[in-house]
């Protein structure tokens, strides 16, 4: 079975050239030695790829040999897969332009779908492979059943799908999260536990206290530590991220409290790190899952803010698309991921 959300189910490269021109050098594999003569693609001095076509916009192996014959990063981008018991769960980088775009665009009901046309079954997916592994914790010393924790995520997709405000439904998953940590046997079966549970999870503003000292935009500078460069282009690196302009502002003085007509695409910006979520499987319960939501609006609401000041005017469709793609360039391709979720994963002994 493979699943993805609802808006990246027809997902199709719109060939932007993003992933081709974004500097990254990109390791081939031996099988392709003979074609690429290369172990690894550096890109020129403008960050392109030797192999992109600047005037058609197009990978010159991808169009010459097929997709097949792509080292596998690039076979992969944008997709992001977690492999389980369950079947394959895949959700997109959204530094990709079409994914991003998606976010905001696509009509389509935020909802898990199964059978997505864009993510065959015949296409090798890579991630995380949990295969044969114990399903997630959901507290040190706690697991979910299979089917529970399936619940759980598609009860978080089915809470950001909802109008209410995003900081409401944190709120409610918070809450939720921390009903969920509280049973013992005394409760009952576990599995009906997590139904009542989700159920009847309501936007308790109290959850969202054990979190708040990562819901300060002093969380951005934090998050900086972790990135990934070499020394010398580190500080280039990092003046990409430049520190917000209030430094431990509290998020509820934002000016951006309403996302200014946008949340919807905030939304589902937060529930495509909540689906397919490798912190699942790399953290030691749900409070880390929710960490990291809040972590996703913090640096989400950061580069709005740098977007729309940049800009000279209030954040639209537009800023707001290249905000999603900055958030995912730096919380998915710059940061040490062991060391964030690390991070983040102090809040289970609270």
């Amino acid at each position: 079975m493979i699943c993805s959300l609802s808006f990246h189910a027809n997902y199709a490269c719109r060939h932007s050239g993003a992933c081709c021109t974004a500097g990254w050098a990109i390791p081939v594999e031996a099988r392709l030695l003979p074609l690429l003569g290369v172990k690894v693609l550096v890109p020129d001095d403008q960050g392109a790829c030797g192999h992109f076509d600047r005037k058609s916009r197009l990978c010159v192996v991808q169009r010459e040999y097929g997709e097949e014959m792509l080292p596998g990063s690039c076979y992969q981008f944008p997709r992001r897969a977690l492999l389980d018991d369950r079947g394959t769960f895949i959700t997109l980088s959204n530094f990709c332009p079409t994914a991003a775009t998606l976010l905001c665009e696509s009509e389509a009901a935020l909802a898990i779908v199964a059978s997505p046309p864009a993510f065959p079954e015949g296409r090798v997916y890579e991630g995380l492979d949990a295969r044969g592994q114990w399903p997630p914790l959901v507290r040190p010393g706690l697991l979910f059943d299979f089917e529970s924790y399936g619940r759980w995520e598609a009860f978080i997709v089915s809470t950001l799908a909802g109008d209410a405000p995003v900081a409401n439904q944190l709120a409610q998953i918070a809450n939720a999260a921390e009903r969920l940590r509280r049973w013992t046997p005394a409760g009952g079966a576990f599995a009906e536990w997590v139904i009542r549970t989700l159920d009847t999870a309501t936007a308790d503003p109290t959850a969202l206290q054990l979190y708040r000292a990562i819901r300060t935009t002093d969380t951005y500078d934090a998050l900086r530590r972790f990135v990934l460069v070499p020394p010398q282009p580190r500080e280039r690196v990092l003046a990409t991220f430049g520190a917000p302009s209030t430094p431990g502002r509290a998020l509820s003085s934002s000016p951006l409290h309403d996302w200014n007509g946008e949340a919807r695409a905030v939304r589902r910006y937060l529930a495509s790190k909540a689906f397919a979520s490798w912190s699942a499987y790399e953290s030691r319960g749900v409070r880390t899952l929710v960490a990291e939501l809040l972590v996703a609006e913090v640096v989400l609401r950061a580069e709005c803010e740098r977007a729309s000041e940049a800009a000279g005017r209030p954040i639209d469709r537009a800023l707001m698309i290249e905000a999603i793609r900055q958030s995912d360039l730096l919380l998915v391709h710059l940061i040490d991921r062991p060391q964030m979720i690390e991070w983040l994963g102090q809040i289970e002994a609270r």
